[in-house]
């Protein structure tokens, strides 16, 4: 058997060869008083002012004209809109999805609904759900995480798989957790457990077996309850 090509992940995700990182640093108190005061004095450009805190230059401005416009020393708000309502056909489709799939949560029903041809992004499906009783938030999984470095010591102890789109084909990737490594990848036209069971039978036969697997517990790697298999166990 031909051995795979080994890629990284962000081989898939780049945009002309380019990645792009977009993020913004927080500013303080003491950092936007310096950005107002640097503006007014304006021995600096705007560009400098800005490179110099790590932000956006229209963001500069933004904090330089709230000042002018309020006296006060103020972190603009935060940009975005407003989520728009959900619908009485989206809350159908849902409910109906989460009848069929009782034990699914919002991203799996996301990803059901997509291999039937209808997106709902799982944080509407999520929202949903809270206003019907279906579903509530939790704290712990809201505050943001502490960077988690690869643990395991030994290959092959530990892999991850995942699921991901690009360019309308579905991407499944196998990567090991201690070296990082990427054992195979499949390309295809949907995300299927047939799929999945395909591309690790080909890297086991490569690279052996692993001790573990983890997984996002998605429908292509676990099974559905049904009437006759009330707790199925992972494929």
């Amino acid at each position: 058997m031909k051995k795979p090509i080994v890629l990284s992940r962000n081989y898939f995700l780049r945009v002309n060869n380019v990645i792009e990182f977009d993020y913004m640093r927080k500013l303080n108190q003491k950092k936007i008083r310096w950005i107002i005061r640097e503006m007014e004095k304006g021995e600096r450009s705007v560009y400098r002012i800005a490179k110099i805190q790590g932000i956006t230059p229209r963001w500069a401005r933004e904090i330089y004209n709230l000042h002018k416009n309020t006296g006060e020393y103020l972190y603009p708000r935060k940009p975005g809109r407003k989520p728009s309502p959900i619908s009485s056909d989206e809350k159908h489709l849902i409910l109906e999805t989460r009848k069929k799939h009782p034990l699914a949560g919002a991203i799996a029903l996301e990803k059901i609904m997509d291999a039937q041809g209808i997106h709902i992004p799982h944080n509407r499906i999520h929202r949903m759900m809270k206003e019907e009783g279906l579903a509530k938030d939790e704290p712990k999984k809201q505050r943001r995480r502490k960077w988690v470095r690869y643990e395991r010591r030994y290959s092959n102890s530990l892999w991850h798989a995942d699921w991901f789109e690009y360019q309308q084909d579905k991407v499944i990737l196998f990567q090991d957790d201690a070296s990082r490594f990427i054992t195979v990848y499949g390309v295809f036209g949907n995300a299927t457990s047939k799929n999945t069971i395909q591309v690790l039978d080909t890297t086991v036969q490569i690279y052996g077996c692993p001790k573990q697997i983890m997984t996002d517990h998605g429908t292509q790697f676990t099974s559905n309850p049904t009437e006759s298999c009330t707790e199925p166990k992972s494929k």
